[in-house]
């Protein structure tokens, strides 16, 4: 699964994938689930989980910059907080299909 298309808006993105899925994921759930080394442990448990959320609620909401990784993935570039984790094609397609759940 490829991703096609990235609208940013300041909020929010709007994905479209290969297949011509299209879904609309909050900036807050991408920087929740950076795949980096130093984010993904702090999704281990209940209450690292609920710290993690909270200091992400505290920076501030921009829109962020975006790099092309190779053929297979994203870097968000934020103002404050975390940049470092490369989302691949098929872990965003993962976090739009969760959002799009809830």
């Amino acid at each position: 699964m490829r991703l096609v298309d990235l609208l940013r808006g300041e909020e929010s993105c709007e994905m479209t994938f290969s297949d011509e899925a299209k879904f609309n994921v909050d900036y807050l759930n991408l920087r929740l689930n950076c795949p980096c080394a130093n984010c993904k442990p702090r999704r281990e448990n209940n209450q690292r989980m609920l710290e993690f959320k909270q200091e992400i609620a505290r920076l501030r909401m921009e829109k962020p910059g975006v790099e092309v990784v190779g053929h297979y993935g994203l870097k968000f570039l934020w103002p404050s907080g975390c940049s470092s984790g490369i989302f691949s094609f098929e872990i965003l397609r993962e976090i739009a299909e969760k959002q799009s759940h809830q």
